[in-house]
Formats: C-alpha cells, structure tokens, sequence
C-alpha cells in the first residue's frame, strides 16, 4: 500500500470519529427541577414544631430527613411517571413542606365512666378524628378524619408551583402503615414512609399535569 492510501484511510478514520451523534442516541434534556422554596421551608433537621394554638403537635419534616433529599427524589420519581414527556421541561417549587400532624385521636379506645371510686369502660371511640381546627386556621398539615386509613399520625404533602410555566398545586395525606419512630433523624421506617410520600407527591403532580 503506497503513502497516498495510506493517508486516505487515516482521513476516513478521523471523520468517523468526528461524525455528529444522532440525537436519538445522544438523548434528551432531563427534566429541571429549580427550587425557589423560602430559607425557612429548607431548614432544621428531624422535626421542626409549627407555633399557634391550632397547630400543637403539628411538625414540619426537614428536607435532611430523605436520601436522596426530596426535591431531588421528587425529580426523579416524576421524571419515572411522565417519561420522555418529561424531557427538556422545567418544574419549579416555590412552596413545598410535607408535616407530621400527631393531632386527633391515635387509636381506637374507650371511655372511662367513674362509678364510686371505680373506673368501668364505655362508648368505644374511633380514630381519625383529624385536625382540632380549621384548614384555614392551620398553619399547614390540616387533615380530616375521611382521609386517613390507619390509626396512627399521618404525613401531610403541600406542593404549590409551575410546570412548564403553568401553575400547578397538589395535596397528598399519606397513612402511615405502621407505628415508626417518629422523629426523622435517620431511622429505616420513617425514610420509608417519607419516601413513599414524596413518591405519592410524584404521582399527584403527574396525574395534575396531563389533566
């Protein structure tokens, strides 16, 4: 093989190393997610108590409290329910906190009637009873006693913010399944369950986008 060929095929192997990759295989932009939320809803660790008298024993989780962060795992969980239909948009947050309401009944039990000295069971009464007060009078993680299905305190998701530059608001009550430790500083069964609620989160703002 002379020079001549030689440097041709030399040529043709450089080219090919410089041909554009389709855009098919170099795939699309991932979905954005731009959290605008305030300092104090990204803040604190475990649980953080809200003030006011409607709002005792009321908690906001801290975004530490996942793994992944949420607003992380929240990306990745819608970008699972909308697929392709994901690429190249923007999810921005401008509010979002998920609380712990450990208000309302935490059980089934039965009331004391005091005859003579002596304590004897009464009318049973039933979990669930939700929030002493008012939505509107609740600083956050207001819920009522039809939406829960457990007995034990539930976990309240409140997202307000634009897909694709549409306003878009959704609200998930999840029942925790079983009793967990309840402070959020690390322990396998309250990730879980925080997981599992940012993963419902994930599937409200879907089904809200394709209304």
């Amino acid at each position: 093989m002379n020079k001549r060929l030689i440097r041709f095929y030399a040529l043709l192997g450089v080219l090919a190393f410089q041909q554009p990759v389709p855009a098919q295989e170099a795939g699309s932009p991932a979905l954005v997610v731009i959290d605008l939320r305030p300092k104090e809803e990204k803040d604190g660790v475990g649980l953080i108590a809200l003030t006011g008298k409607c709002n005792k024993d009321v908690y906001r989780i801290a975004d530490v409290a996942t793994d992944p962060i949420k607003v992380e795992a929240l990306r990745s969980g819608l970008s699972e329910q909308l697929g392709l239909a994901a690429d190249g948009k923007t999810l921005t947050v401008l509010n979002w906190s998920i609380y712990y309401n450990k208000q309302g009944a935490q059980g089934s039990f039965l009331d004391s009637v005091g005859i003579q000295g002596y304590n004897l069971p009464g009318k049973k009464k039933e979990a669930g009873s939700g929030s002493k007060c008012s939505q509107k009078e609740s600083a956050g993680g207001w819920y009522k006693g039809s939406e829960v299905t457990t007995i034990v305190p539930p976990m309240i998701s409140e997202f307000s913010g634009t897909y694709a530059g549409k306003p878009i608001d959704v609200r998930v009550v999840h029942s925790v399944r079983r009793k967990i430790e309840g402070k959020f500083k690390g322990a396998a069964d309250d990730t879980e369950e925080l997981l599992q609620i940012v993963s419902e989160t994930a599937e409200a703002l879907a089904s809200a986008i394709v209304q």
